[in-house]
């Protein structure tokens, strides 16, 4: 029972922060950003995120120091899980590159993908697109997906 609770516990704390660094509400000008993401369908889609790619490598840098500080509390089995997470979000950023999209990043929890594609406006035809990636690669329903541009 203790150690569902840790997993409990660590797969909560994973997925906020995921959803942290993904959604960006973090603090500016001292207020929290409330604002509510515009819905496309099945499919969230936000368009309030920082631009360039200084921002996708600042997302990359801060997942992978979180991801460190809690894979030395993770048993084997949560450390599995979350190496399989990994290995997806990669392969779903490079299959998104390889469909002449714009550079993403990928986070992938047990709630759901967050995807932060580099360009200032999705249109349709690219959330489908990333989408339809999305659904191929991992077991996740379209209404577990964010996708959100960098504007």
């Amino acid at each position: 029972m203790k150690k569902k609770k840790k997993y409990v516990a660590v797969s909560a704390l994973i997925l906020c922060i995921g959803a942290y660094v993904i959604t960006g509400n973090i603090l500016e000008d001292n207020k929290v950003n409330d604002d509510i993401p515009l819905h496309d369908g099945d499919v969230l889609v936000n368009n309030d995120v920082e631009t360039g790619d200084t921002y996708m490598q600042e997302l990359r840098a801060t997942l992978e120091m979180e991801r460190n500080k809690i894979i030395s509390l993770l048993d084997e089995e949560e450390k599995a899980k979350l190496l399989n997470y990994m290995e997806e979000e990669k392969t779903i950023e490079t299959l998104i590159k390889n469909k002449g999209l714009p550079d993403s990043f990928v986070v992938i929890s047990d709630g759901g993908v967050n995807v932060t594609v580099n360009t200032d406006e999705l249109d349709q035809e690219a959330v489908t697109k990333i989408t339809e990636i999305i659904l191929r690669q991992t077991d996740k329903k379209a209404g577990e997906i964010v996708i959100q541009d960098v504007s």
